[in-house]
């Protein structure tokens, strides 16, 4: 129901928009979260809407945005649009108003004029356009902070841990603009986390077979896709179980397909049509056909997860908070990634499969790592190292500072 003003008058609680790039999982997946949270809080009536920057633009600006899109699913699989997206990405510098900026923000700052309500982005870009707007709060929901992250100008900005918040600022952000929230970690994940942990270091203290979770970025560059497979033959060969999670229609679904064929592994394919096998085969492919049904599959499956092969990218996160020995896929590619891989060492809860000689040994990696205790090591130092419970905290946030109380 509205609250009641001070003079008796019902006020409507306000609202808070959402605007997403939409390419990729990163950052989009940073506002999912904090919507999902919402929706756990009961104060999904917060949300004014949820708009996609494809969606808002228009002529050449639309033809800007897919640009950016080709590049981020080209220019991850290296050669020369490798080269040139990742000098693209490390040489931007957001908080200069250039032609690009202004092509791709008119029709965005366009179609929120004269609407006052917060707007909440997770892109640097966006910051970036969106900045001389009153309200606007930034989510910068990764550890990892390279200079093009640290747009200036916007309302408020989130960042996951104190080394975060003083690069932002350093760059020129007062105490009161910077909100430390803790790691933002999937809801669904942080409830299960706990037991989840508990039956992990149970499974890693017996020295029995291991469940690995094999994760690809958005753009599935070859390279990563060559190690990712490789390492999960090598494991299953070694007596562990392989999951791995794949877009419907994908080169890793379609990959993971042919290299079970010529392998003659064990296996089972699961979508959102069919349950999960009870027992789990040598290797399990899940596909999925949204972010949301991504999640979905991850919560269900993730009690039984002992390590995790991916990029350096998003799911670190689960690396420093969920106590999950994390296996990291290279080479390194934008900025983000080379940061959150030094972060992760420096921390003991990651090491590389970089090569794909790397990736043949993995069974034997994992193996020598389990006979040793070093996997049990590496889940320790990572269990709640931070807080997980950003997505709630930024929840409780938003709520608090938009939602008018009852007097």
């Amino acid at each position: 129901m509205p609250a009641k003003a001070q003079n008796g008058d019902m006020l409507e609680p306000a609202k808070v928009n959402f605007l997403y790039t939409n390419i990729g999982r990163g950052h989009p997946f940073y506002l999912d979260g904090i919507i999902e949270s919402l929706v756990r809080r009961g104060d999904i009536g917060l949300v004014r809407g949820e708009r996609d920057v494809f969606d808002l633009s228009r002529g050449l600006s639309l033809a800007g945005w897919r640009l950016a899109r080709w590049l981020y699913r080209r220019g991850s699989s290296g050669g020369v649009v490798g080269h040139l997206y990742s000098y693209l990405r490390s040489n931007g510098d957001y908080n200069r108003s250039g032609l690009m900026l202004r092509l791709l923000g008119r029709h965005i700052r366009r179609a929120y004029e004269g609407d006052t309500s917060p707007l909440v982005v997770a892109h640097p870009t966006l910051a970036a356009i969106m900045r001389d707007r009153a309200e606007v709060i930034y989510q910068h929901g990764e550890v990892a902070v390279p200079k093009e992250a640290l747009v200036r100008g916007v309302s408020k900005v989130l960042v996951p841990d104190r080394a975060a918040g003083e690069a932002f600022a350093g760059a020129g952000y007062a105490d009161d603009d910077v909100i430390i929230t803790g790691l933002c970690v999937e809801p669904a994940l942080v409830k299960q986390a706990s037991d989840a942990f508990r039956l992990r270091r149970e499974r890693l203290e017996s020295g029995g077979p291991l469940t690995g979770a094999y994760f690809s970025s958005g753009a599935e560059p070859k390279p990563h896709l060559n190690q990712l497979l490789d390492a999960a033959v090598a494991a299953v060969r070694s007596g562990d179980r392989a999951i791995i999670f794949a877009r419907q229609g994908g080169n890793l679904a379609r990959r993971a397909f042919e290299t079970i064929v010529r392998y003659g592994l064990e296996s089972a394919l699961v979508d959102r049509r069919g349950p999960f096998p009870g027992e789990l085969p040598p290797v399990m492919v899940v596909t999925y056909t949204t972010r949301r049904e991504e999640a979905a599959f991850t919560a269900q499956l993730f009690a039984r997860f002992d390590y995790f092969v991916a990029p350096a990218h998003e799911r670190t996160n689960w690396g420093l908070g969920l106590g999950l020995p994390m296996f990291l896929l290279g080479p390194d590619i934008g900025s983000f990634a080379a940061l959150n891989r030094r972060r992760l060492e420096e921390a003991g809860v990651a090491r590389g499969v970089d090569g794909l000689s790397s990736a043949k040994r993995f069974g034997e990696m994992i193996a020598g790592l389990g006979n040793d205790g070093e996997l049990l090591r590496m889940a320790e130092a990572g269990w709640e190292r931070l807080p997980i419970d950003g997505f709630q905290k930024i929840a409780g946030f938003l709520t608090a500072k938009y939602s008018p109380k009852v007097r």
